[in-house]
């Protein structure tokens, strides 16, 4: 237990030292709505273990939506998303895992909604 929370606080101290520590790198996702059959809004929910980042809607050729975050100490993070849209009458839904795992560089992971 003692040597978790070394290791923990040596992380913690790394990040708030240096900016450029590789264990402080942000991650990003990106959600962009390119349904340019329907043209409908975009309803882009993601949550992780720890944060409901709540509704997002992404109107058809506006800006992307995303957001970022870093991994846990323990790297273990995880952002599911949920993505409903709308077509000819009929509701379309995806649920997927959009980040898993870590890594030491900055990621930017990009969403083409289609």
């Amino acid at each position: 237990m003692n040597l978790m929370f070394n290791i923990s606080f040596l992380i913690f101290a790394l990040c708030l030292g240096s900016n450029e520590a590789i264990m402080c790198n942000k991650n990003t996702l990106v959600f962009q709505n390119s349904l340019t059959r329907s043209q409908s809004t975009l309803d882009v929910h993601c949550k992780s273990k720890d944060n409901d980042l709540g509704d997002h809607f992404v109107k058809f050729k506006d800006p992307a939506y995303n957001f970022s975050f870093h991994d846990n100490v323990i790297f273990t993070t995880e952002f599911d998303c949920d993505l409903f849209w709308s077509r000819d009458n009929l509701v379309y839904h995806q649920t997927f895992a959009s980040y898993i795992d870590h890594k030491p560089e900055k990621i930017m992971y990009n969403w083409i909604i289609q």
